[in-house]
């Protein structure tokens, strides 16, 4: 006999409040980073050297990842605050607790999230079945 590693509804509620509590300490602290790059960034609005260049550009990039948390993070509690978070948005069944502990802001389960096309864009995460892997020349 097998079971399936999906949590109730009943389990989920349980862990809401420290779900929520973590998210709510990532955001604060993404705000802070956020603020900091931003100020960071005015500071050399007009750099004069190579490596202030070098300085603004990895903060400019850094922002762009804090923004892309900060609302990823947004987004999770708007679905908890709506009651459809921890659903993956693929097959909507249950997404394991343990996954939610993990990556709080995730919408995937394991089997819609290998589907998925790599971050890169490039692959899937997982060959669908009869397919060969590419060739390396």
């Amino acid at each position: 006999m097998t079971t399936a590693h999906t949590a109730s509804p009943e389990r989920l509620s349980d862990h809401l409040p420290a779900l929520r509590a973590g998210l709510d300490q990532q955001r604060r602290f993404r705000v802070r980073q956020l603020a900091e790059l931003e100020a960071e960034i005015d500071r050399a609005a007009e750099p004069t050297d190579a490596a202030e260049m070098a300085r603004r550009q990895v903060a400019e990039k850094l922002a762009v990842a804090a923004r892309h948390a900060l609302a990823d993070i947004d987004g999770t509690i708007s679905l908890i605050t709506s009651g459809r978070y921890g659903r993956c948005r693929g097959c909507d069944t249950e997404i394991p607790i343990h996954l939610l502990r993990v990556i709080r802001t995730t919408q995937w389960c394991l089997d819609c999230r290998r589907h998925l096309p790599a971050f890169d864009g490039s692959r899937s995460l997982r060959r669908r079945r009869g397919t060969r892997p590419p060739r390396i020349r």
